[in-house]
């Protein structure tokens, strides 16, 4: 057999093969009245947990002014619980429910205890740590809705003098 030949054998072969595959292939790609196309749809929101904290007065810190280092119940500077003035207000302004909660990132002097609410008469209040808590009133909040935070401390033997922490406020 020739070189030539062997060419138009292989050449033939292949057109045979293809044609087998083509024709057992074909009829599963191919769609008519009793089998019609189908194919799944996606919609993929994004989750936004965007929120914003505005702060009420013109501070930028929680402070704390005790007339001396036993005082309890004690408001931080611009709060004013009997006049429903919280600390701050905290506002979703993402596309789902979140829940908001705090902590801080030191552990607190051992003379401070701090506590937080959603209600000016603090009757959710949580004591705030290094570990994550949140009052119930923070749970669930709707997107476009904001909550409060109220906060007291209780001061027990402080010394004089000013010592800092800071706060985290979560959302999720």
């Amino acid at each position: 057999m020739s070189k030539e030949k062997r060419k138009i054998n292989l050449v033939m072969l292949s057109v045979v093969i293809a044609s087998v595959l083509t024709a057992t292939i074909m009829p599963v790609l191919g769609y008519d009245q009793n089998n019609p196309a189908t194919y799944t749809i996606n919609y993929i929101i994004p989750s936004d947990t965007t929120f914003v904290i505005t702060l009420t007065g013109a501070g930028q810190t929680m402070d704390f002014n005790p007339q001396n280092g036993n005082n309890k119940s004690v408001e931080p500077v611009y709060q004013n619980a009997s006049i429903n003035q919280p600390w701050a207000t905290i506002t979703n302004n993402g596309n789902v429910n979140l829940n908001f909660s705090t902590n801080l990132t030191a552990p607190n002097p051992t003379w401070v205890t701090l506590s937080i609410a959603s209600d000016p008469a603090m009757t959710d209040k949580v004591t705030v740590t290094d570990i994550e808590t949140a009052p119930s009133g923070w749970n669930n909040v709707p997107k476009g809705s904001s909550v409060n935070l109220y906060s007291m401390a209780d001061f027990t033997g402080a010394p004089q003098g000013t010592e800092s922490a800071t706060i985290k406020i979560n959302g999720r």
